[in-house]
């Protein structure tokens, strides 16, 4: 045999058995690596943990799920995928989570699976992940004691009888109903008592309050308005609403009284009117006489309209 041909016969059976090699050798597991960007974090702080996958061409990974949102003691707070292509033609893949603990200590990120097969094969294959360690620390400061922290208080007793409010209304009731009581007891006897008895009830009353308390002008003023609360039922006439002089006039051409009634009454609201407004000094001998003109003038009026 010539020697190119030897030359060409052993190249070609090289690349035969180069061939039947590689179709019987198993397909290359990936490589994996993890990496956390924190070591050591404070409670609730987040740590970035990542997962590399370096596979051929070809080559299909799934990354692991978690259920519940966590990895081992860890909380998923983020997520985030990234790929890209190698110098060589293998493909990077990785999956980032950032993560948080909310309890002090060492906690592990554990192994975690990789599955990964040849594009067209039957069977997945698995890999596992380094573990990794985080170290959680607390926020307060080393060798904190904590005194301020207090046991909860026991249940309040929502169904205990109010009785001091039970006590309190029940006397604001009664109050309210004796005062109802007593002002309709008034009320239906000052509708019986006809006016010349409730004027003279008043003027004796006013005159006995004055033998205790001496005041003067309160007494004026309560002859004065009994009086005049007394004209206006008998005669119909607004007299508590009018002033001495409208009065006067208004009963200056009225057959209602008679002359020297008129004058006996205007001597008597003039007489009030000096010690309610003009302060004057009335003696006991005077204040008397009011009363006993007040008297007479009911009294007088009284037999009057009986007659009529």
């Amino acid at each position: 045999m010539p020697y190119v041909h030897r030359i060409i016969f052993a190249a070609c059976l090289l690349l035969a058995t180069l061939s039947a090699v590689a179709v019987a050798a198993p397909e290359s597991a990936p490589a994996i690596r993890v990496d956390v960007n924190k070591k050591s974090v404070l409670i609730g702080d987040r740590v970035r943990y990542t997962i590399r996958v370096k596979a051929k061409a070809g080559t299909q990974v799934l990354f692991p799920k978690f259920a519940e949102n966590r990895i081992g003691d860890f909380e998923i707070k983020d997520s985030g995928r990234a790929s890209k292509k190698s110098v060589f033609g293998a493909l990077v893949q990785s999956r980032w989570y950032d993560i948080a603990a909310y309890a002090t200590g060492a906690h592990l990120i554990p192994p975690q699976e990789i599955k990964y097969k040849d594009r067209g094969a039957k069977d997945w294959s698995v890999a596992k992940t380094e573990q990794a360690v985080v170290a959680v620390g607390s926020v307060l400061p080393a060798n904190t004691k904590l005194t301020d922290i207090r046991d909860i208080k026991g249940p309040l007793h929502f169904y205990e009888f109010p009785w001091i409010l039970l006590i309190t209304s029940l006397a604001a009731i009664g109050a309210s109903i004796f005062a109802v009581k007593t002002y309709l007891r008034l009320k239906a006897r000052l509708a019986i008592l006809p006016p010349d008895a409730l004027a003279l009830g008043e003027l004796e009353a006013a005159r006995t309050l004055f033998a205790k308390t001496g005041d003067v002008k309160e007494y004026y003023a309560g002859i004065s308005g009994s009086v005049r609360r007394y004209i206006e039922m008998i005669f119909h006439m607004k007299a508590p609403e009018m002033t001495t002089e409208e009065f006067l006039l208004s009963l200056k051409d009225s057959a209602a009284l008679t002359e020297e009634q008129k004058r006996l009454l205007k001597d008597f609201m003039q007489a009030c009117d000096l010690v309610k407004f003009a302060k004057y000094a009335a003696t006991k001998s005077e204040a008397e006489a009011v009363f006993v003109t007040a008297k007479t003038f009911v009294e007088e009026t009284r037999r009057k309209n009986a007659r009529l």
